[in-house]
């Protein structure tokens, strides 16, 4: 059966800013005199279905730039087609790295303020924060239970994922946008920083008791608040459990 989540839908967060909203998440505003596109799916076949959407939302607005949070492939394969449809800009950390002030895009309805925020999940991590709507595009850096680094899990990168979070919950969004799957807000933020602390401790609890990786992995059930994530019980925190185990034996931690 097929999930909600996963059933392509166009999701209006408010006047001018738009979300289709699928395994991936593609997301355009109307900044007053032009648009500006976050992500670019990974499905070449969803070209038509978006340009026409973006087009009834800017209404002959010229649409100027398509912002990759980071530039793997399901986040960037449209890329091209945008540029030579609307003769966008591709921006990204590697096209044009930002620096530590972050830049901002300026309209005359609203403004985004592009940040780099490296290290959890690529180094090139941006996130888009719109003050206005209270809206936080942050990509891959949440995944609905996952420990997104593609690096071992340490003290130094869980400090640094830690940090990040904070940076972000201080936004205090009202709606969150991830890469992937349903929309949150600033208390999906916040409970996946429980998760982690809670999850950690009953790990480090259950090695110091003996107890194998699969016992562990048998112990640790999700967590019921957190059931109905998206993908959560199906793979997601049996991957966070995995990734977790490793450096507290190690001593990584």
């Amino acid at each position: 059966m097929t999930d909600d989540a996963e059933t392509p839908k166009i999701i209006e967060v408010a006047d001018g800013l738009c979300v289709r909203q699928e395994i991936d998440n593609l997301t355009w505003i109307d900044m007053g005199d032009c648009g500006i596109v976050v992500d670019a799916l990974e499905q070449p076949d969803a070209k038509d279905e978006v340009f026409a959407a973006i087009r009834r939302t800017l209404a002959g607005k010229p649409l100027r730039y398509v912002l990759n949070t980071h530039t793997h492939y399901d986040h960037v394969v449209l890329n091209d087609a945008f540029r030579r449809e609307f003769g966008a800009e591709i921006i990204n950390h590697q096209t044009a790295p930002v620096g530590p002030g972050g830049r901002w895009f300026r309209g005359s309805r609203r403004s985004l303020h592009w940040i780099h925020m490296p290290g959890c999940h690529t180094d090139e991590d941006c996130v888009a924060w719109i003050p206005e709507n209270r809206v936080l595009l942050v990509g891959d850096i949440f995944g609905w239970g996952l420990i997104p680094l593609t690096v071992n899990l340490r003290a130094e990168t869980a400090k640094l994922l830690l940090d990040t979070y904070q940076r972000l919950i201080d936004l205090d969004p009202a709606v969150m946008i991830s890469g992937h799957g349903p929309l949150g807000d600033k208390t999906t933020l916040e409970r996946w920083v429980e998760y982690f602390h809670w999850l950690r401790g009953r790990c480090e609890e259950l090695v110091a008791a003996g107890l194998s990786d699969e016992q562990i992995a048998a112990e640790i059930a999700p967590p019921d608040d957190m059931k109905d994530w998206w993908r959560f019980q199906s793979w997601k925190h049996a991957d966070s459990v995995s990734k977790m185990i490793k450096p507290i034996r190690k001593g990584w931690l």
